[in-house]
């Protein structure tokens, strides 16, 4: 009951922050949105396949420059080219997942961490693509086929907020399937299942490219709520952020690997300028992940072990 209120509250808050808050909190509040959905692609792949990925930010990364290459070229609807980042992050998965889908533990985390630093060496190098470290700049988009501007701060953050909710909705139906299951399954108990012949690699495989459709949808996400894309945006700093928020939200759902990335955000960026001593925003940064770290710990010393509990 009490997560249902949390999970509410935070959804409720994500609806209303435009109507009560400034236009500079809106667009951090559109920007925590963006990376939110980063994280929730990294939380939705590492809970049932049990892969911890840094390499996410080349498919964020994927997605970001396909909707940046559609604005530049006139292509200006915002649903297009999120479907556009969608299917272009998906493909590009498709190729990559086939080797890191037969990985497992620290082997897979360093080629993901690899995946994700050639992503970003490549964005940085052809500048004739990508802009290189210049980046791109791109107009805001129309929502096709009403024709309203994202420009205005407000409403772009409702566009922001409206995909992403929907995105978590379908990927709490999407839980209750069979493939969901499968590849929890997979996580716990891959040689097993292995042994009773299930199709173990392919079902990572696809575990993938679902969890690239949503890192491509906030690439694209990321290029509308900020109006540019640079290679840093997509480099391990991303990746690294994405991971722990979904560490931090491990057993739970997607609302809550977002709230977990606000409290990251807001303690590397915004609590930086407001809390001493001033500018060191990796410092508060740090001192939440250990806390976070620490946290199951303590949880599990309280909680009484079936030998103590008397009847």
């Amino acid at each position: 009951m009490i997560r249902r209120l949390a999970v509410t509250g935070a959804v409720a808050v994500m609806v209303a922050l435009p109507f009560v808050a400034d236009t500079y909190t809106t667009a951090v509040g559109a920007r925590i949105l963006a990376l939110g959905l980063m994280a929730v692609a990294v939380h939705l792949l590492s809970t049932r396949t049990l892969q911890a990925s840094l390499g996410h930010g080349a498919y964020f990364g994927v997605g970001g420059y396909t909707t940046a290459l559609l604005a530049k070229a006139g292509h200006d609807s915002a649903p297009l080219q999120l479907a556009a980042a969608v299917t272009a992050a998906v493909a590009a998965a498709a190729v990559i997942a086939v080797a890191l889908a037969r990985l497992r533990g620290l082997t897979y985390v360093l080629a993901s961490l690899a995946v994700g630093m050639l992503a970003a060496a490549y964005a940085a190098s052809a500048h004739a693509v990508t802009g290189g470290t210049d980046g791109i700049a791109v107009p805001a988009p129309d929502l096709w086929p009403f024709g309203i501007s994202l420009a205005p701060t407000g409403i772009r953050y409702l566009w922001l907020a409206t995909v992403v909710l929907g995105i978590c909705g379908l990927l709490a139906w999407h839980t209750r399937s069979p493939f969901a299951a499968a590849a929890l399954a997979i996580g716990d108990i891959d040689q097993r299942m292995n042994a009773l012949g299930y199709p173990v690699t392919r079902t990572v495989w696809r575990a993938h490219l679902h969890s690239a459709a949503v890192a491509g949808a906030a690439g694209a996400l990321w290029v509308h709520a900020t109006g540019y894309l640079n290679p840093t945006d997509l480099g391990l700093t991303t990746s690294a952020l994405a991971l722990a928020a979904a560490t931090i939200g491990h057993r739970h759902g997607p609302i809550v690997v977002i709230t977990a990335t606000a409290a990251l955000v807001g303690a590397r960026d915004v609590a930086a300028s407001h809390l001493p001593p001033a500018g060191q925003g990796p410092l508060w940064l740090g001192l939440l992940l250990l806390t976070a770290a620490f946290l199951p710990l303590a949880s599990r010393r309280t909680t009484p072990t079936p030998a103590e509990v008397r009847p």
